[in-house]
């Protein structure tokens, strides 16, 4: 099974849609991306799905 850094972040897309199924989709994709491309110069890539995870979480539970 591919584990990529795409793969991961799908799976965090799929993850937070489902425990905020009050916010549109494309809404949480929006949040997400955002997040991603913010760390899109980070050297070590082994947590950017989780940094992201938290960064999307933060997001919507200020709003």
């Amino acid at each position: 099974m591919l584990n990529d850094e795409d793969t991961q972040v799908r799976s965090v897309l799929e993850k937070i849609t489902t425990h905020h199924p009050e916010m549109p989709p494309g809404t949480i994709a929006a949040i997400v991306a955002r997040a991603r491309d913010s760390l899109a110069g980070a050297r070590v890539r082994n947590f950017v799905p989780l940094l992201i995870e938290r960064r999307v979480n933060i997001e919507l539970a200020a709003r």
